[in-house]
């Protein structure tokens, strides 16, 4: 081990930036196939204003209020940017969303590496720890960098914004650095504004960077003036100064509400705990924090932690020794700050960045990523123990050696147990079966497997789960059972069993009276019926409490046509279409229902917009069509038939539940009865004329007299 000094600094930074470099690209190369997963589905994937087709001004103004909730507010807006970006340039393809998180990383462990090299030069601790600053700042970023706990901030794809908040912070601390060191004042103002600018992005990122002024602040104190009465009484009115600028920035980022008592506790209203309780649950979850940052083991890992509620100073008495814990981890920051400001400053900045997340808000309890920031010194008290135990140990070898030894083997155990952490994301099945198996009592990795067997055509192995989810607790949010119930109606709705749904539908309404969607669903299942004045009754009281409710809209522009009244369903369509302008399934609702008119062209062009929206969409492919061949057109019809059945990829089982879900649609009395029997006939001639491989299904396409479909088609589920 050569001198420090031997090294020229460009060497230093060249090897250590090689070093992070690659150990991170290793221990992150099994994330790249990483699928979407939980929050990733509304943030991003359905999360429209973010789904960029083109760089003008306007459509990236829209993903600066891109709130998946849709309440059109500032919301995280470089984070939301660059999910667009990544979505303009490569889709929904994880991939590339996974390349820019792992750059992100690179770049704060760069710039962590960066900043602690510097700050053990400062004037303050260069006597100190001066001598070894490289080796000191090397290892603490890379344990930081390989630590198994940031793989949530890291892989975990929404979670961007949380890394993003990190990067920026760190880039924002070390300009100020910078610029508190620079002589001359161009170099000064530069990387002053760098600084500033880096604060700004951090505070699009996410709002845990609300913290930095202050820590600014208490980095100079403590760690470049030092800390001494006069100082601080010096500092005092600029720690003022501090709490109005982050006051300020709350305000602009979460709007007055946040200084609202009322607003603060109305949010606790569908959680499991109080806001007493959750402070009292706080320092035991801080504890658990640094006990995972300390042994960070994948089977100690997990999206969702079950915790034990603390409801009273004894109950767990573990809450009382946890509070008494943190304050004494604190009263001795404060007591060594003058003879041990770095320990101190580290301890503090772990603490204070936990802060926004850890106080008084209404978020939900645990998440490991919201460690990602805090921890970022977290692990410079630990190297310079290792330095300090070579060095002290210089003339005995075997102790050296062993010391050296137990860091490399810390660094690669920690490494590896990345890398299995990683495993873990490779789908929705896979994290939530890990979930389930070391929290067995959450109700949530239960629900979110049915969610996933739901969408992959396992429809009994989703009821299994959503039943075991109902026997479970989920402290978070009391409205979940609600989703539960109604997804277990969804799926009996969509096996055919209705009375089951409507079940279900009715269990999700006693835990959330006015839920939309658990209304529109009993909406549909009654028009289904025929009991149109319960269905329209169900689609009405929707929209009186969300006149936007575009669904509601919709389905009650279908009663319309199904009762005969067309304009109706035409001016219902139009609201829908203005509230949802991307859904297909409504814009082709508005299209049939001017053709019913016989308003042919206005049918055309809403048929061939539904398609501009989903050019695979079976029903608008065969309303064009029909439209076609009756023009005389009958190329073009083949042609688009060629197309529909392109749309079913050669699977006769799928073509088969398209042909029953027009089969079994409301009887012909209504005004869609010549429709269906024109398209059912449409397609029967089409399979006929394409017989060897869909020639049984043209029989059963066929129609009874008066033109009632006959039975439902009898297909075996797998192609």
């Amino acid at each position: 081990m050569l001198p420090e000094t031997s090294l020229s600094v460009c060497r230093k930074n060249i090897f250590a930036c090689v070093v992070l470099l690659t150990l991170i690209l290793i221990v992150y190369s099994n994330t790249f196939h990483a699928s979407w997963h939980f929050d990733d589905v509304n943030n991003i994937l359905k999360n429209r204003p973010l789904h960029l087709s083109g760089l003008g001004l306007t459509e990236i103004k829209k993903t600066f209020t891109a709130h998946w909730s849709g309440t059109g507010k500032l919301y995280r807006p470089v984070a939301c940017l660059s999910f667009a970006l990544n979505y303009y340039l490569g889709g929904t393809e994880v991939a590339g969303y996974h390349w820019v998180n792992i750059l992100i990383h690179i770049l704060s462990s760069i710039f962590l590496y960066l900043f602690v090299y510097h700050t053990l030069n400062l004037p303050l601790l260069k006597g100190r720890y001066g001598s070894n600053s490289y080796f000191i700042a090397l290892l603490s970023a890379t344990l930081w960098a390989v630590n198994p706990v940031q793989t949530q901030s890291v892989t975990y794809i929404v979670q961007r914004m949380t890394s993003m908040a990190g990067m920026f912070s760190i880039m924002a601390i070390y300009f100020y650095l910078k610029g508190r060191i620079s002589s001359g004042n161009p170099k000064k103002l530069i990387h002053y504004l760098a600084c500033g600018g880096s604060g700004l992005l951090a505070l699009g990122s996410k709002e845990t960077a609300l913290m930095l002024p202050m820590v600014i602040l208490l980095y100079d104190l403590f760690l470049i003036q030092g800390v001494t009465k006069r100082s601080l009484k010096r500092y005092s009115l600029f720690f003022l100064m501090a709490v109005v600028v982050c006051l300020g920035f709350a305000l602009v980022l979460e709007g007055p509400s946040i200084l609202d008592p009322q607003w603060i506790a109305a949010g606790y209203w569908n959680k499991g705990f109080t806001l007493w309780q959750r402070l009292l649950t706080g320092p035991r979850i801080i504890l658990f924090y640094i006990s995972l940052l300390l042994y960070p083991m994948p089977d100690r890992l997990c999206l969702e932690h079950g915790i034990t509620l603390s409801t009273g100073l004894f109950t767990p008495v573990s809450t009382l020794i946890s509070i008494l814990t943190l304050g004494l981890i604190l009263s001795l920051a404060v007591a060594v700050a003058k003879k041990r400001p770095l320990i101190s400053f580290c301890i503090i900045f772990f603490f204070m960045n936990h802060l926004v997340e850890a106080s008084v808000f209404p978020l939900e309890l645990i998440f490991e990523h919201r460690n990602y920031l805090p921890s970022m010194l977290f692990f410079v008290p630990i190297a310079i123990l290792f330095s300090a135990g070579i060095s002290y140990f210089a003339e005995r070898r075997p102790l050296r050696w062993l010391i050296t030894g137990f860091m490399v083997l810390l660094i690669v155990g920690w490494g590896n147990a990345t890398f299995l952490r990683n495993g873990v994301w490779y789908s929705d099945e896979t994290l939530w079966l890990d979930c389930a198996e070391k929290y067995p009592q959450l109700a949530r990795p239960r629900h979110n497997l049915g969610v996933y067997y739901g969408n992959r055509g396992m429809p009994e192995k989703a009821v299994s789960e959503y039943l075991a989810a109902l026997s479970r607790q989920n402290p978070n949010n009391l409205r979940f059972r609600n989703w539960t119930y109604f997804n277990l109606g969804a799926i009996h709705e969509k096996l055919g069993r209705d009375d089951k749904a409507l079940f279900y539908y009715d269990q999700a309404l006693k835990h959330q009276p006015a839920f939309p969607p658990t209304r529109v669903q009993r909406g549909i299942i009654f028009m289904s019926r025929g009991k149109y004045p319960e269905a329209r009754s169900e689609f009405e009281r929707v929209l009186e409490s969300d006149p936007e409710h575009a669904s509601a809209h919709g389905n009650l522009g279908f009663l319309y046509l199904l009762t005969g009244q067309t304009r109706k369903a035409i001016t219902a369509f139009t609201i829908a279409v203005s509230k949802d302008p991307g859904n297909p399934g409504v814009m082709r609702h508005l299209g049939l229902a001017f053709y019913l008119l016989g308003e042919r062209q206005k049918a055309f062009i809403h048929f061939k917009k539904a398609l501009a929206r989903d050019n695979e969409d079976p029903f608008a492919l065969l309303n064009l069509a029909i439209l076609y061949s009756e023009g005389g057109m009958g190329q073009r019809a083949e042609d688009t038939m060629d197309r529909f059945f392109a749309a079913f990829r050669g699977n006769p089982v799928k073509l088969g539940r398209f042909i029953n879900t027009l089969k079994r649609g409301p009887g012909t009395r209504d005004a869609l009865g010549p429709w269906r029997k024109k398209a059912l006939g449409l397609v029967a001639q089409a399979c006929a004329e394409r017989s060897r491989e869909y020639g049984d299904l043209s029989g059963i396409c066929g129609l009874k007299k008066g033109g009632q479909a006959s039975g439902p088609v009898r297909l075996d589920d797998t192609p």
